[in-house]
């Protein structure tokens, strides 16, 4: 697969708003406008798991613990299954500000 977006393990993604989400017979159908797409297992723990708070890294956590595979296997996947995700405008990315911190 061939992406211009490439997500970085301490990003932290988040479902877009304006996405239809439909359970069918347990899994997802999710859509924008005429396009859907029908998601099970894996890839609907990853969407499900798109909060806006956990990282790219902590979702991979939650599929290698899962779905018993390496961490490093399961980062690639999500990974990748997250650009194609960011591509079709399915997911966007938060923005965080930094902390303020004290002054000395």
């Amino acid at each position: 697969m061939t992406s211009t977006i490439r997500c970085r393990p301490e990003a932290v993604p988040r479902r877009s708003l304006g996405v239809r989400v439909r359970r069918v017979k347990g899994d997802f159908l999710i859509g924008v406008e005429d396009k859907a797409l029908l998601l099970s297992g894996p890839a609907q723990l990853i969407y499900s798991s798109l909060d806006g708070a956990r990282t790219v890294s902590e979702v991979s956590q939650l599929i290698a613990e899962e779905y018993g595979v390496g961490e490093e296997e399961a980062l690639g996947d999500v990974r990748e299954f997250l650009d194609d995700l960011a591509g079709r405008g399915l997911v966007e990315w938060v923005v965080r500000l930094p902390n303020p911190t004290s002054a000395p």
